[in-house]
């Protein structure tokens, strides 16, 4: 079943109810998964799709992330520069790629532009 997904659910009937519909399963000679499948099939059929999402501006992503990177570096490189206390070597290594992320963000938005 390439493609499908399995829902976990319950369903709360009466006695009379599951009566009925064990009887129906077993008159169909059909599993209770199969005909809930079926059951929600045929009503999504029925029913209007959702609406498109909108489309992703792709230039405002990029601009986000770099704003957001450089607030971070900026925080950051206080702390590299530090008398008191020297950074420590992860540190050092953050800053590097935040900065090689920086880059390689203005890259792309300069390609996409």
């Amino acid at each position: 079943m390439s493609g499908h997904y399995t829902i976990p659910t319950r369903i709360r009937l009466t006695e009379a109810q599951r009566e009925q519909l064990y009887w129906l399963l077993r008159e169909r000679g059909q599993e209770l998964d199969d005909l809930m499948t079926d059951l929600v099939a045929d009503y999504l059929a029925g029913q209007s799709l959702p609406p498109s999402p909108p489309p992703v501006d792709r230039q405002a992503t990029i601009r986000e992330q770099l704003r957001l990177r450089r607030n971070q570096l900026r925080m950051l490189r206080n702390h590299l520069h530090d008398p008191h206390n020297p950074p420590p070597d992860w540190l050092r290594a953050m800053v590097a790629e935040l900065e090689e992320e920086i880059a390689r963000l203005e890259v792309e938005l300069h390609r996409e532009g």
